[in-house]
């Protein structure tokens, strides 16, 4: 009895696959045909058959995005589940660091093992890079199983992976001809040894071609050792010999990536299921997933493909349209809108996405939003009014802003002919509309607030379009670097946040609750008004926390942080940042992450301790995406600072252009005046008198109507004989200002050093710099230090500068004796 579709597992290959249950990340690498997924499969099937935890990912698509669908859909019914899906794949270091942190500590108490299949069809190094991350991590409980038809970690990354990763390739999973032999006998085939030789010779031990070769050989006695392409091979022995209905069912089962009989059988919109059902048995290119659905092999699909694309047009469209509706009717809408758009269906696709309001998408679908809508009939998309207002909420976030605003003439129009409304959803609708419309206006406190009032006025409820979970700064920690747009407007800019915030937190439920009062506390710290900003700072800590805003606290640790220096105050939350010891949960969105480093990395460039700075911040990916597009110029300007800090005031000049650039879109004034405060300062670092003299005039005319002095005192150590030089010019003011709040800085910065990292300082000095250190803080001058140790005063002054550079005293200062005085006293 004929038994050719037996799956068959040789010794050797059950041998090589017990290994996998040791190995924390496995690589299965081969062309296709070559049974890496059976395999896997099998595997697998046992591992659950004793009661081990099995999760499958299958890649259907290019997309990152997919994939983390993917992944959040695998790990669903689980803690760890629940909290990646808060999370976006991880795309810069923050993020893997958070997301590596979840599994650690989330991961259930028990061997899982997780499989994903296809890996070759991602275009997405982030994705590699994630999957990297998560291999080298080694979780003792996790078992990753990657199956590729090709390379998925480069050779230095296999090195660094070492034992932790075990691979098979095709030259471990081809037949052998002993297994060749042993296959064909199960298979209930009578080979001569000479067929079994010229079998193996021809197919090199590739599973899926032996397959279709026996196949061949059970149905015409003889193999299709000549043919030019296993494409052809598959149409020839699994497609063309079946009756007109079979084929039709077989080439609709290649269309969706995954499927049911039922589904085929809708698609074909007659009772099937006998034939369904003999097609699934006689085909071993068919395999059967763990969910319970079906899904062809890539080589039946391809050529099932081609075939189904030969077919009349509207023979085509007649099926897509059939496999839309049965995934509308499971309530499956993202993936019925392809189906029902290649159909022609847009009544079904405009209705599915109505049931969208927190559509993610698709990769394919970014494609076909405006495309859906210009080819959709009037009359049509005047009876949806809703998922048009979906789709152009989905258009601002992907930065379609011509088409959307061409998409609203076309959504009011349908409010305005959709008879069938009521009053209160019209109002509804207009309400929606308005907020989607106040996106528009960022960063005007009062165009945006317009917005809002209306909106509010119009709705009957809280609005599908806002969350109160979004992070309202975007991941900056600068609202003034948000929302300041022009000089002479400090005031209004205040005054404006005060006004127009608490109407939006109706709308919103609080999102933002805190940014009122912090955009005062931020103002007095600008103006160097450092004691009068306490109560607002308070304030603002009080609204974020009782409202939940995590953004907004940031924020108040970024300005307490700064005020704090003028105070001498170590900075504990500095620190926590820098080492990612802070207390937000860990399923809260990476991105704060980020923001978190940009406050520590400030800082720490303030205080002079370079070495704490997150490396990310100045190494120069422009495309890291560490925070979203508004806020790129407040991470601009603090990557400047801490590049000033470093000394690379090369590096800062080369880059000052596009980083003067991103802040023209909004008009951010404070992050352009910040900019032009540190190209002073670099130039001042490479010596360029003219030039920072130049850059300087023009920082000081930009600070001066709203006493903007906080920036030039933060980098009074560079700029303090031209601030000087200044102080009798035009804008004498602002620099005289800048001067003494750049001194209340430094005097805060010394306390600091001292108290801080006094000990720390005093261990990397040699027992000579140690003698001469104590005799200068004890008030001694060169001269007396110079004939003491009988050493010239040159040598004494060379030495001194040493002393003050491993001690971290500004070599600029003039208090440098009472600096280290108080070293040894603090020590």
């Amino acid at each position: 009895m004929k038994r050719l579709n037996n799956l068959y597992y040789s010794k050797r290959i059950k041998e090589l696959l017990a290994e996998l249950q040791t190995a924390g990340t496995t690589l299965v690498v081969a062309p296709m045909g070559y049974g890496k997924t059976l395999a896997v499969q099998y595997f697998l099937q046992e591992q659950e058959r004793c009661g081990k935890k099995v999760l499958r990912q299958s890649i259907y698509g290019a997309g990152a995005e997919a994939f983390w669908q993917g992944v959040c859909h695998s790990w669903q019914n689980t803690e760890l589940g629940a909290a990646l899906l808060q999370q976006s794949l991880p795309a810069d270091a923050n993020a893997k660091t958070l997301v590596l942190e979840l599994f650690r500590q989330l991961l259930p108490q028990e061997p899982v093992y997780w499989f994903i299949d296809d890996l070759h069809l991602l275009e997405s190094s982030e994705v590699i890079d994630f999957l990297f991350a998560l291999s080298k991590a080694g979780f003792a409980d996790l078992h990753l199983l990657l199956v590729s038809r090709g390379q998925i970690f480069d050779g230095s990354r296999l090195l660094e992976l070492g034992r932790k990763v075990f691979c098979l390739d095709k030259h471990d999973l081809a037949l052998q001809r002993d297994e060749l032999a042993e296959y064909s006998s199960r298979c209930g085939l009578q080979l001569t040894s000479q067929q079994l030789d010229a079998l193996h010779e021809a197919c090199e031990g590739w599973f899926s071609v032996t397959y279709l070769n026996f196949l061949n050989y059970d149905r015409y006695q003889r193999f299709c050792l000549d043919t030019g392409s296993v494409y052809e091979m598959i149409a020839n022995v699994l497609l063309r010999p079946l009756p007109s209905e079979q084929q039709r069912l077989l080439l609709l089962m290649g269309q969706p990536e995954e499927f049911t009989p039922e589904q085929v059988a809708y698609a074909y919109g007659t009772s099937c299921r006998e034939s369904v059902g003999r097609l699934l048995e006689c085909n071993a290119f068919i395999i059967r997933l763990a969910n319970g659905r079906l899904r062809c092999h890539h080589m039946l699909k391809q050529a099932t493909r081609h075939a189904f694309g030969l077919l009349p047009e509207a023979e085509q469209q007649m099926y897509f349209r059939r496999l839309g509706q049965w995934y509308a009717q499971q309530k499956e809408y993202e993936e019925a809108l392809d189906w029902l758009y290649r159909g022609r269906d847009f009544d079904g696709l405009l209705a599915a996405v109505q049931q969208l309001r927190d559509w993610s998408m698709h990769p394919q679908h970014r494609q076909h939003l405006f495309d859906w809508l210009c080819e959709c009939p009037p009359e049509i998309l005047w009876q949806y009014p809703q998922a048009v207002l979906i789709i152009m909420r989905r258009m601002f976030s992907l930065n379609m802003v011509p088409e959307m605003l061409q998409v609203k003439e076309w959504y009011v129009t349908a409010l305005e002919r959709n008879t069938a409304l009521s009053q209160r959803e019209r109002d509804n609708y207009y309400g929606e509309l308005e907020v989607i419309l106040s996106f528009l206006a960022f960063n005007s406190i009062t165009g945006m607030s317009e917005h809002h009032r209306r909106a509010y006025k119009l709705l009957s409820g809280a609005p599908q379009t806002l969350s109160k979970q979004g992070i309202w700064t975007f991941g900056a920690p600068s609202v003034l670097g948000l929302y300041l747009r022009t000089g002479c407007s400090l005031r209004q800019t205040v005054e404006d946040m005060q006004e127009c915030m608490p109407p939006y937190y109706l709308l919103s439920g609080w999102h933002g609750a805190g940014a009122a009062e912090l955009t005062e506390a931020e103002a007095l710290l600008l103006q160097g008004r450092i004691d009068e900003m306490d109560m607002t700072l308070q304030k603002a800590y009080y609204q974020a926390e009782k409202h939940g805003q995590e953004c907004i606290t940031i924020c108040c640790d970024f300005l307490e942080m700064q005020r704090n220096l003028f105070r001498g105050v170590y900075s504990s939350k500095a620190e926590a940042y820098s080492r990612h010891q802070w207390q937000l949960q860990p399923w809260k969105q990476s991105m704060l992450l980020n923001t978190a480093d940009m406050c520590a990395g400030f800082y720490y460039a303030l205080l002079g301790k370079p070495e704490y700075i997150p490396s990310w911040l100045t190494d120069g990916n422009g495309q890291q995406p560490s925070v979203l597009y508004p806020a790129r110029p407040c991470r601009n300007y603090i990557s400047a600072q801490c590049l000033l800090a470093q000394g690379q005031y090369t590096e800062l000049l080369v880059r000052w252009s596009d980083w003067e650039q991103e802040c023209r879109p909004y008009s951010n004034f404070l992050c352009l005046l910040y900019l032009q405060v540190q190209r002073a300062a670099a130039f001042a670092g490479r010596g360029d008198v003219t030039s920072c003299r130049a850059s300087l005039k023009q920082a000081l005319a930009m600070a001066e109507a709203d006493k903007l002095v906080l920036p030039l005192a933060q980098n009074i150590a560079l700029l303090r004989p031209y601030l000087e030089q200044e102080a009798q010019g035009e804008c004498s003011a602002a620099a005289a200002a800048a001067l003494h709040l750049g001194q209340q800085m430094e005097a805060g910065r010394g306390q600091i050093m001292s108290a801080r990292f006094a000990e720390a300082g005093l261990q990397e000095l040699t027992e000579q710099e140690l003698q001469i250190a104590q005799l200068a803080a004890a008030r001694h001058t060169n001269r007396e230090i110079a004939q003491r140790l009988s050493l010239s005063e040159g040598t004494i002054k060379q030495y001194l500068n040493k002393i003050f550079a491993k001690l971290q005293i500004d070599a600029a200062a003039k208090n440098k004796r009472h600096q280290l005085e108080r070293f040894f006293s603090n020590s």
